[in-house]
């Protein structure tokens, strides 16, 4: 029974380490409406973002560019992340609304992940995991992206995509 309970435990951890979250449909939430944040990426952020423009570019797809209200909401949803100490989609539906009303987005995608000591690992997984990898390689035209490091310093990514 023990040996079930860890192969179970082990199987869902694996499937909430790495998760996709995209959405084009309508979902506005007027309680969730602020204005355009600034933030200020730390040099391993902005890697990840130069990972993820080299990586779209090599495929045949257009560089994205940074805007950084998108970058502050995915800091919020790290927040959440190490505050819950769990790694999900949470408030994805608020974060896009509020992309669509303060920045006009009509498309919106996010990648989260956990743990990876890397920003070259964290991107290795993401391009390795179908579900992901259609999110980096989606039809968008801005991103964003917040990484984040708990008490045990174990980093939090959420990188979120739009199209304007």
């Amino acid at each position: 029974m023990n040996k079930k309970i860890v192969i179970l435990f082990a199987l869902l951890l694996t499937i909430t380490l790495l998760t996709a979250c995209s959405s084009n449909t309508e979902n506005l939430d007027s309680n969730e409406i602020e204005t355009s944040k600034n933030y200020s990426h730390s040099p391993s952020e902005l890697e990840l973002l130069d990972m993820v423009n080299a990586y779209r570019v090599e495929n045949g797809l257009n560089a994205l560019e940074i805007i950084e209200h998108i970058s502050f909401k995915g800091g919020e949803h790290n927040d959440y992340m190490i505050a819950t100490q769990q790694v999900n989609h949470d408030g994805f539906s608020q974060r896009k609304s509020n992309f669509e009303i303060v920045l006009g987005a009509v498309k919106v995608g996010e990648n989260v992940a956990y743990g990876y000591a890397t920003t070259q690992a964290a991107m290795n997984a993401w391009i390795n995991s179908q579900e992901h990898k259609a999110v980096i390689l989606g039809d968008y035209t801005h991103f964003g992206i917040s990484v984040k490091t708990d008490s045990n310093n174990k980093k939090y990514y959420t990188n979120m995509y739009i199209k304007k």
